[in-house]
């Protein structure tokens, strides 16, 4: 009778538990926050495996078409949002820069090898507060003339190497990259093509890079990995961490410690590093912002240049009318200048248009937000790491065309247009949002805008023809990295004539 009794009671014991369960979950349900639009998320892995292997760029934009300009995303627990319009990016990054302007926390590239100590990955926060202030003093569009010389300078080294070793011209560019930023940067020169500090500088931003994308490394969803031993089975990644830690510390100390050794001497060129030290700046703020603008720089430049010699030689004709009014300002007899910009309105279009239509960082950096906030309606998390996805074929008309008579009534004034139909310019989009905007924004734009006047100027860039004679068209292939870069192809580069390839002898017999 007891046994009977007993169970009886715990029917309703038991039935009252289950409604309180379920008042519970219904009330956690309604009191759940209205998240924006996104794939479905499975459990405890969310939308791991929804997340694109390559050009996710490309997987972002055909979301928006179900699920609007922004997203949400968990990977493992951690909110992600991706911005997937400019309007969103501008709404958020930059009205809203107050609280969207800090960093990711990410374990593996961040405190593991010590990227936080770099301008553009360090969390917003007072130092890097004196990051950007001495950057923007230094950086800004009249100051970073005192940089021109040595730009055009190593640029005409540059047309000489395309002379003597044409189909290396991207190896050989990348070394007039980092000459110019050594040059300026430190005031140090280079005269090895393997000079150690360009190829530990090139070494540790590829593997930062690589570090720094979400979903490489589970010790970013992990944090308690990092305490893992290194002799623990499956630890491999704590040496690829150890690697990448000591080309930073490298790429930063190295091109530093050299500088100050010849401000001591008394033997120093101006430079970035010098001028700045010379202000009394906190030496290790300076040296920090010096190795980061090495490292950006060398990288967006080549990938834009690289993206230049495919373009042309994809558009011949293009090539023919910007040579054109180049021969018009300097004759035949002068390589041409930053200072001819003004006079070379195709050319500036030419550029522009090229930033459009194979941007070389179709996402900008990861942004994460400081404070709950709402959008759209919908409650973003404070710690959601944010992803701007500026290709945004929306903002343009014939998107995938390449047309840079587009831009061109921004130069020429003389044409007859209405301001307000006016594409949107490629700096509003190209070098990030808000207050992390690149602040080496001018300097990237010139070095790219003397580059391919020089080159242009001086060589033809042509397909290549096969055994019959026939041309072959290189196809329009990148890599996915943060930083985007045309993969190898076939093309042919020859000086425009003998007097073109005088012009570069000349130039080079002035240096």
């Amino acid at each position: 009778m007891a046994s009977i009794l007993s169970r009886e009671n715990a029917y309703p014991i038991a039935l009252g538990l289950v409604a309180i369960l379920a008042v519970r979950m219904i009330a956690g349900w309604i009191r759940r926050p209205k998240y924006l639009p996104g794939p479905p998320r499975l459990p405890l892995v969310g939308n791991l495996f929804d997340m694109p292997e390559s050009e996710s760029w490309v997987t972002y934009n055909k979301w928006k078409e179900t699920y609007g300009d922004a997203i949400y995303l968990e990977i493992l627990g951690s909110p992600l949002v991706i911005l997937n319009s400019y309007k969103a990016c501008i709404d958020l990054l930059e009205k809203k820069s107050d609280i969207y302007s800090d960093r990711p926390i990410g374990i593996m590239a961040n405190i593991l090898m010590g990227w936080n100590k770099a301008v553009m990955m360090s969390p917003y926060n007072d130092r890097w507060r004196r990051f950007r202030r001495i950057t923007a003093q230094s950086m800004r569009k009249d100051a970073i003339k005192q940089f021109h010389p040595i730009q055009e300078r190593e640029v005409a080294r540059f047309l000489g190497s395309l002379l003597e070793d044409p189909d290396h011209y991207m190896e050989n560019f990348r070394l007039a990259a980092g000459r110019s930023l050594l040059w300026n940067v430190y005031g140090l020169p280079v005269d090895d093509s393997n000079n150690p500090i360009i190829t530990t500088t090139e070494k540790a931003m590829e593997i930062g890079v690589f570090a720094a994308q979400p979903g490489n490394f589970l010790v970013d969803f992990f944090p308690a990995l990092q305490y893992v031993p290194s002799w623990f089975p499956g630890t491999g990644w704590k040496e690829f961490a150890r690697k990448g830690r000591v080309l930073a510390h490298d790429m930063a100390e190295i091109p530093f410690d050299m500088t100050l050794k010849e401000i001591k001497s008394g033997n120093n060129e101006p430079s970035f590093t010098s001028i700045n030290l010379g202000k009394n700046e906190d030496p290790d703020i300076v040296k920090w912002c010096s190795g980061s603008m090495l490292a950006a720089g060398a990288d967006t430049s080549v990938a834009s240049v690289h993206a230049f010699f495919l373009t042309m030689t994809l558009f011949p004709e293009v090539q023919k009318r910007c040579q054109a009014e180049i021969d018009a300002v300097t004759g035949g007899t002068r390589l041409p200048e930053i200072a001819d910009r003004d006079s070379l309105p195709f050319l500036s279009a030419t550029m522009w248009e090229m930033m459009r239509w194979q941007p070389v960082s179709p996402l900008a950096l990861p942004h994460r937000v400081l404070k709950d906030d709402i959008y759209n309606g919908c409650f973003i998390p404070a710690g959601t790491v944010i992803l701007g996805n500026t290709w945004d074929p929306e903002l343009f008309e014939e998107p995938d065309k390449f047309i840079p008579e587009r831009y061109l009534p921004y130069f020429d004034k003389s044409i007859p247009h209405d301001p307000a139909k006016l594409p949107l310019e490629p700096n509003e989009f190209a070098f990030g949002y808000g207050r992390r905007i690149c602040a080496g924004m001018h300097y990237a734009e010139t070095m790219f805008l003397i580059s391919i006047a020089r080159v242009l100027s001086t060589f033809d860039i042509t397909k290549v023809k096969d055994a019959n004679g026939n041309e072959i068209t290189p196809e329009l292939k990148f890599n996915s990295s943060i930083v985007r870069e045309t993969l190898e192809f076939p093309c042919v580069i020859k000086p425009r004539s003998e007097a073109a390839r005088a012009l570069v002898l000349s130039s080079l017999k002035s240096i």
